[in-house]
C-alpha cells in the first residue's frame, strides 16, 4: 500500500484513498472552509484543482513506487459543473510514464462517476 504524503493540506481536505475492485478511488469530505460561492454553497475551484492534483500525485506514487517523487509542472483543469458541499470523489490513471515525465489524467465526481464535475490533465517531473 502506498503511504500518503502527510501534509497539512491533505488533512485540511480530509483526503483519503479507498481500494475498490476496479482500482483506487480518492475522496475528500468538504466543509464550509472549502466554499468559494456561498450563495450556492459551491466549492472553490482552487480546492477542486488541489484535490485533483493530490489524487494524481498519489496515483503516480502508487503506480511507480512510494520512493518516486513527482513535481507538478503543468495542471490543466476543466470545470464541467459546480461542485456542491458534499463528498467529492476522483479516479486517476497514468496516461504515460517516461524516464523523466509522467502524465496523469484525473476526473472528479459527486453523485455519479459517469457525470464528472471536473477533470484534470497533470504533468509531473520525476526524481527518485
Amino acid at each position: 500500500m502506498t503511504r500518503f504524503i502527510d501534509s497539512p493540506l491533505r488533512h485540511w481536505l480530509s483526503f483519503e484513498a479507498i481500494e475498490t475492485g476496479d482500482g483506487r478511488r480518492y475522496s475528500m469530505m468538504p466543509s464550509d472552509a472549502h466554499i468559494g460561492n456561498p450563495m450556492i454553497k459551491a466549492l472553490h475551484g482552487g480546492v477542486v484543482s488541489t484535490f485533483l492534483e493530490l489524487a494524481a500525485l498519489h496515483e503516480l506514487k502508487r503506480a511507480l513506487g512510494s520512493e518516486t517523487n513527482g513535481s507538478a509542472i503543468n495542471i490543466n483543469v476543466d470545470y464541467l459543473k459546480s461542485v456542491k458541499l458534499a463528498p467529492l470523489f476522483a479516479r486517476a490513471r497514468i496516461a504515460k510514464a517516461g524516464r523523466r515525465l509522467v502524465f496523469v489524467d484525473c476526473a472528479a465526481w459527486q453523485d455519479d462517476e459517469n457525470s464528472p464535475a471536473a477533470k484534470a490533465a497533470c504533468s509531473f517531473t520525476l526524481s527518485r
